[in-house]
């Protein structure tokens, strides 16, 4: 069992010698995925596989049906693994219904987050990273075996959603030449944006739908939340109900935008901002994540107060008065 008072920082050179010494490696994705964290995953799972490694892949819920092409990148293989890694995960609860058989067994944790809360043997963390695949390509080519098409395609799928298409704040000058790097591979990169940002299914169109209809404008307009009630998520993509939580920040005078969403066991909740630091805002509800990207959950509340406390910690950060 990892002691945390010994997790030890080391640098990305250590972190590639100490995978290349491994051999039998789970890695390790966050529950309620996005494209990060899969793209590292298989990135990350591809690279080691072609440096002779025995490497597979975990996560609490599926693969996503946009991010299929990840597949191309590994080999399934069926081992019992001696070595575990987690990739863009800032808190071992967020490995899902996979913490209590992992959460203290990571041996090696590479993040990108800002509430990195250590919980491995070694980790590596830069929260200047725009997304966590920017640390693994960089972490790729430490290794030594070099990228191929499908491994890039992996890579710029990380960069490319965590960054909204490059549209988010995060996005820096370092994230545009790696993306433009990462494009000399070869892959088809109009279809692969069309297939992360534009192609939607019909559940989500519904979905959108009624988020547009239901939001509880607050702050003066700066402010607007919605809930949507887990019968409404049911059969829909996870993707597609991650990509909702962007939506309300989409509206003109929205600065802090926030959806509910119902989970088994309770409600979690997704920020989005253009400047508000809704990282401090979640951390307050024991949440955490990026400055303008951010979440938390709730356990045992109805939907209402949940809201009627967020709003009140928005218009806090906000500076106006809770109505």
């Amino acid at each position: 069992m990892n002691n945390l008072n010994k997790a030890t920082n080391i640098s990305l050179e250590e972190a590639a010698r100490f995978l290349l010494s491994k051999d039998d490696i789970l890695i390790l994705s966050h529950a309620n995925p996005d494209g990060d964290t899969f793209g590292c995953s298989y990135g990350l799972c591809g690279a080691l596989q072609k440096a002779g490694k025995n490497v597979k892949i975990a996560c609490a819920d599926p693969l996503p049906a946009n991010f299929f092409h990840l597949r191309e990148a590994i080999k399934e293989q069926d081992f019992e693994e001696k070595t575990v890694v987690s990739v863009d995960i800032a808190d071992k609860s967020l490995l899902g219904k996979l913490e209590n058989e992992y959460g203290d067994k990571v041996d090696l944790a590479i993040d990108h987050h800002l509430s990195h809360a250590p919980f491995a043997n070694l980790r590596y963390v830069d929260d200047k990273a725009a997304a966590c695949c920017e640390i693994v390509y960089d972490l790729i080519k430490l290794l030594g075996v070099g990228l191929d098409k499908a491994t890039a395609q992996c890579i710029y799928t990380g960069i490319a959603t965590d960054t909204g298409c490059f549209k988010f704040g995060n996005t820096t000058g370092l994230t545009h030449i790696k993306a433009g790097e990462l494009m000399e591979y070869g892959f088809d990169c109009a279809a692969l944006n069309y297939r992360l940002f534009d192609m939607k299914s019909r559940s989500r169109i519904r979905l959108e739908q009624f988020v547009l209809e239901h939001l509880d404008f607050f702050a003066e307009g700066k402010g607007a939340v919605v809930a949507l009630q887990k019968q409404l998520l049911e059969g829909v993509d996870s993707e597609d109900i991650n990509g909702i939580s962007a939506l309300p920040r989409m509206i003109e005078g929205v600065e802090v935008g926030i959806v509910l969403k119902e989970k088994e066991d309770g409600w979690k909740a997704s920020m989005r901002s253009f400047k508000t630091d809704v990282q401090k805002i979640c951390k307050k509800f024991g949440g955490g994540g990026h400055l303008n990207a951010a979440g938390c959950s709730f356990k045992d509340m109805a939907a209402e107060d949940i809201i009627g406390k967020i709003k009140a910690a928005v218009c806090e950060e906000l500076g106006y008065t809770a109505k």
